[in-house]
């Protein structure tokens, strides 16, 4: 992704959200850093001192405890800036780029929103979900990546809480000291690598019916199996791993707990589901297209910041002059640029301990910086001193593996509650046209085609009741992390709005003209000029005359047009007037 910057809107640029995990990660690495420098001069010293054997420890310890800084450090200094500009946040659909038709399945998916006035949510499954579910019931109009860290987090709860329920059977009602250590370690290897290691790794840890089952056997039946073959088995040699047993279960358990504590805080109640709907029947004399055009220009207006609108899908109506009538359909589906909601801000330390939302993060990012102080604590007592030759050795390692455990929960916790820093809400307008209906092409001229010398001829399409639908909604979306994926999360309906660009799309379909006439300045030139070309070719004496003559014919009355001569039939007098019956010089009638 890039940067797209405008000076003309600061809108999009959002606090950082990473602010508090970003000191605490320099924190640790800072701690990481010197620990292991330290823990590298001492391995300095022990080589200088000829004491291979004793350098190996401290030289491994303190390479690991840099690389894991430098790692918390590298986390924290790619998150110091934090970019978002006007091409994030994701859009809903795959856009339709300026002048392209088409649309999209994921555009559909949104159009049905629309339509149907709602949001789908998956319907949980399972044992554990149900739960779940049953204890948050706003949970299932959660964003579907909270539903998805909440279903993970109860499950792994759920898994490490049955796993240290059983351990603390099987150690402290039916284990004995011969067979409490293997134990602690059949219970370590298990909780390993089916509870901790799918935990560390953003997934669901691989407890099921059957495991369930096998953990209540195993806590009731395995030490007494472990007594009737621990006579075969080897000796560990005085070492116990039920420290660090106990202490894998314990702050896995903690660490799930908080997480858990952090995601339900992520939920919000029920929200409204509510889109705006305008359907009107609307006949004009011009083609549809020319009203898909007079609504882009009119969504152009109305452009949020001045950001062009994410088109989703885009249909012309398309219409054959060359055929007598027929039928169209043609739709525009855009969304206007998301903005955050009002009030979005990075809190501090204070803030976010007072506001619901970051409460749960903040602790979980506490408790994972306690852990890695303790991890680097227990490292450096395991390498001061380092011997692997001298006796009671055990309880060193066990400080090894302790540093080693608490290093990784503290791990998952900082990577949890990342996940859920990096949230932002957005609010947008969807807003999509339909129109669908019949056409009927016809000829329409203008002009008297005997007395006239300027007639217009030209083709038409009729739109015959068309149906036109406007809707539209604003909506408010949710994204965790600047370039996932965005979901809406609740509409609200804009009735005014809707009402208001259907009223100007009909407006505008009912003052389409079907004559044809020259309006342009150039044409009136055109025109006069050729007026005066006609008078220039006519004679002199005759050009006022033949200019007035149509007009003055125009004004006469019918009964002021002049009569046929009459005589009379007897002498061949001419009749005095039009009105005389008898002959002026023999009396004669005149016929």
């Amino acid at each position: 992704m890039s940067y797209d910057y405008s000076s003309e809107s600061k809108l999009l640029e959002l606090p950082n959200p990473y602010r508090l995990q970003n000191a605490l990660l320099w924190l640790c690495g800072a701690l990481l850093v010197v620990a292991g420098i330290v823990s590298l001069s001492w391995a300095r010293d022990a080589l200088q001192g000829e004491a291979l054997h004793n350098a190996a420890a401290p030289l491994a310890t303190g390479f690991a405890m840099l690389l894991a800084g430098i790692a918390c450090a590298a986390t924290a200094a790619r998150r110091l800036r934090f970019f978002f500009g006007r091409n994030r946040p994701a859009s809903l659909a795959p856009e339709i780029a300026p002048g392209a038709y088409g649309g999209s399945k994921a555009g559909d998916g949104v159009k049905e929103i629309l339509r149907q006035g709602g949001l789908t949510y998956p319907e949980p499954q399972g044992a554990i979900e149900g739960l779940l579910y049953n204890w948050a019931p706003t949970l299932i109009t959660a964003p579907l990546v909270v539903q998805a860290l909440a279903q993970r987090t109860m499950f792994n709860l759920a898994a490490i809480a049955a796993t240290l329920l059983s351990f603390g059977v099987s150690f402290l009602l039916f284990g004995n000291p011969v067979t409490q250590p293997w134990i602690s370690l059949l219970y370590f290897l298990f909780g390993a690598f089916f509870i901790l290691k799918p935990v560390l790794s953003d997934s669901r840890a691989r407890l099921t019916s059957l495991s369930l089952v096998g953990l209540i056997v195993v806590a009731i039946v395995g030490p007494v199996a472990i007594g009737l073959v621990g006579s075969r088995l080897p000796s560990l040699g005085g070492f116990s791993p039920t420290p660090q047993t106990t202490l894998m279960l314990v702050a896995a358990l903690v660490a799930c707990g908080l997480a858990m504590a952090a995601v339900l805080a992520q939920v919000d109640g029920s929200p409204q589901t509510r889109a705006s709907v305008e359907q009107v029947r609307l006949s004009m004399n011009a083609p549809p297209a020319t009203l898909m055009d007079e609504l882009d220009r009119k969504l152009q207006s109305e452009w949020t910041e001045r950001i062009p609108n994410r088109r989703y899908a885009r249909t012309d109506p398309v219409t054959q002059a060359a055929t007598p009538s027929g039928s169209f359909a043609g739709e525009l589906f855009e969304e206007t640029q998301p903005l955050p909601v009002a009030g979005t801000k990075a809190p501090g330390f204070g803030a976010a301990l007072a506001e619901k939302r970051h409460r749960g993060l903040l602790l979980l990012d506490l408790y994972a910086t306690l852990l890695t102080v303790a991890a680097v604590a227990c490292a450096l007592l395991f390498v001061h001193g380092f011997d692997p030759l001298a006796g009671g050795q055990p309880g060193r390692y066990s400080l090894l593996g302790t540093s080693t455990i608490l290093a990784f929960v503290a791990a998952f916790c900082f990577k949890s509650a990342a996940r859920l820093w990096g949230r932002f809400d957005f609010q947008s307008v969807l807003v999509w046209v339909e129109m669908a209906g019949s056409y009927q092409t016809s000829r329409i001229g203008t002009g008297n085609n005997f007395s006239s010398r300027l007639n217009t001829e030209n083709d038409i399409v009729r739109t015959e009741a068309m149906t036109l639908r406007v809707w539209r909604a604003r909506i408010e979306s949710v994204v965790f992390g600047k370039d996932e994926r965005r979901q809406v999360t609740a509409m609200f309906g804009t009735e005014q709005e809707a009402k208001a660009l259907c009223a100007h799309l009909v407006d505008y379909a009912r003052g389409q003209s079907v004559f044809v006439a020259p309006t342009s300045s150039e044409d009136q030139a055109r025109i006069h000029a050729l007026n005066l070309g006609e008078r220039a070719l006519l004679p002199a004496q005759d050009a006022p005359a033949a200019l007035q003559a149509p007009f003055a014919a125009a004004a006469l009355p019918p009964a002021a047009a002049p009569s046929a001569r009459r005589f009379c039939s007897q002498c061949g007098t001419e009749a005095t007037s039009a009105q005389a019956r008898f002959c002026s010089n023999c009396a004669a009638q005149l016929g």
